[in-house]
């Protein structure tokens, strides 16, 4: 019986740790940015502008960013965004602090 009250408070633990975590999959809204734009906290105007400059920052070496809300993502799989830059946009992701790995993105419309 100890045992099983044992292997039963374990499992009660990490479910709960795991569950507190803060990671996991997440469904996110937001824009496709540039990590030198999103920093600077830029504003890029209109859509049509933001996306000529989300573009040029990303053709000079800047890592494509999720903005969402106050919340700046960093993207583990950039070529799944690529041709997103500068859209609004709507992701499902893995998220792991700071990070997100996108499983799947549409514009949002």
């Amino acid at each position: 019986m100890k045992n099983l009250l044992l292997s039963f408070a374990i499992v009660l633990t990490v479910g709960i740790g795991m569950a507190f975590t803060g990671n996991g999959t997440e469904h996110l809204k937001g824009y496709i940015s540039d990590s030198h734009c999103a920093e600077a906290k830029t504003d890029m105007g209109s859509l049509d502008a933001r996306i000529k400059c989300v573009n040029k920052c990303m053709a000079g070496g800047a890592a494509a960013v999720l903005v969402s809300g106050d919340k700046v993502y960093k993207i583990s799989n950039q070529k799944a965004v690529k041709k997103y830059a500068g859209k609004d946009v709507e992701v499902d992701a893995n998220v792991n602090n700071d990070t997100i790995e996108v499983t799947k993105i549409m514009e949002a419309k």
